[in-house]
């Protein structure tokens, strides 16, 4: 099986037409035709990418992690990966869009099996309802482990008010997953996580999103207010839903982003050598070296996420997921892919030159390297570097 597994996640350049994972091709598909041409505008324009998300809805790969008796495809966090890894090769913005919504249907696979949850399980699987996430929260540092909002009781029930320090595609989700506190009497660290679904819910803006890359996500802050359904909190702590599966699919799927994007760059730079090659037959060109030298750094980034994924097919649902140095390998895994992608795309562009450096030329790197430095700080790596420096201390070794 891990052979199988590791031969889908490297076959070909960039999950190409002919990978044999079908998520993967779907996705590749939906690149090349929609979110790679619409690419440049959605970025150009900060707007959500509509065009691209319309199309994934419509080969159903918002459902593909939903069990196959609710409806969806029963897909596994590794062909979804796949996926989300094909998609960012095109558009970043496209592929982060899958990737989160992903973590929430993993969530609501792995906890939420009671019949609320299963009928909007199946509601999911039916309209291709799009996930949103709002843990984030102003006041709190970036930690998302502590929460000052609150599930409140009130004479028409549930209610949820939060100022959330980004609420990705927020506008355009049909549900938003949020952690508050369990009630006004909890501890920051006591939280639930709710869905709260849109005709109940109401979004204020408190921020823009003018950022350098990564800008068709719009990830601009909002203040929330909810009308909860009871039956919608999870029946288990956020704690749990973080510890046994959330983290771990979350540092997984946003790899998969940061080597999808890493594969783009380099596939232009590839291109720029053979096409100089081309030009004096018997002559090997100066910046081969170089490309020598970022195919290295790109198997590392394709190893890494290979090896992760790997590793978690074979530990999933058992108590080794919540191991430390699994959880701290994986925070590795984000720091690592996210700093390669930095390299390899600042590498392709000095082979690429002033061809690269231009907005206007098929083999621009603009966009990939702006895209490319979000993933240093979505979730900042510094954060992650801290974490694992605590485990390291009070571990007797590496």
């Amino acid at each position: 099986m891990q052979a199988a597994l590791t031969q889908q996640l490297l076959d070909g350049l960039i999950a190409p037409a002919g990978a044999s994972a079908p998520i993967a091709r779907a996705a590749w598909a939906i690149g090349e035709e929609v979110a790679g041409p619409a690419a440049d505008d959605v970025d150009r324009e900060s707007r959500f990418p509509s065009e691209a998300v319309d199309e994934l809805k419509r080969r159903r790969l918002l459902s593909a992690m939903i069990p196959e008796a609710l409806g969806g495809a029963g897909a596994s966090l590794a062909e979804v990966a796949g996926g989300v890894r094909a998609l960012a090769a095109h558009c970043a913005s496209t592929a982060l869009v899958l990737a989160m919504h992903s973590i929430e249907v993993s969530n609501l696979v792995r906890h939420g099996r009671t019949d609320a949850f299963d009928d909007l399980m199946r509601e999911i699987a039916s309209e291709q309802l799009l996930l949103a996430n709002a843990n984030s929260e102003v006041g709190v540092g970036g930690d998302v482990g502590r929460s000052i909002c609150a599930l409140e009781e009130t004479a028409h029930g549930l209610q949820l008010k939060k100022e959330a320090l980004a609420i990705s595609y927020g506008e355009y989700a049909d549900a938003i997953v949020a952690t508050a506190r369990r009630n006004a009497e909890a501890a920051e660290t006591d939280q639930v996580q709710a869905v709260c679904r849109k005709p109940a819910l109401e979004l204020e803006p408190i921020s823009t999103w003018d950022a350098m890359g990564l800008r068709g996500t719009c990830s601009r802050g909002f203040r929330l207010v909810a009308k909860v359904d009871p039956d919608l909190v999870y029946p288990v702590p956020f704690a749990v839903i973080a510890s046994t599966g959330g983290l771990q699919a979350g540092m997984i799927l946003l790899s998969s982003v940061w080597v999808g994007i890493a594969e783009a760059a380099a596939a232009k730079a590839h291109s720029t050598v053979r096409a100089a090659a081309r030009k004096s037959p018997g002559a090997l060109p100066s910046s081969a070296m170089r490309l020598a030298e970022l195919a290295a750094q790109l198997q590392q980034a394709r190893s890494l996420l290979a090896t992760s994924v790997a590793r978690y097919t074979a530990v999933d649902g058992s108590e080794q997921m919540e191991d430390p140095a699994f959880i701290s390998e994986l925070r590795n895994l984000k720091v690592s892919t996210s700093e390669l992608a930095v390299r390899i795309t600042t590498a392709a562009l000095t082979i690429c030159g002033i061809a690269g450096y231009k907005r206007d030329t098929p083999i621009s790197l603009d966009r990939h390297i702006r895209d490319a430095h979000g993933g240093l700080v979505m979730v900042s790596n510094e954060r992650y570097l801290q974490a694992n420096a605590q485990l390291l201390v009070a571990r007797k070794r590496l």
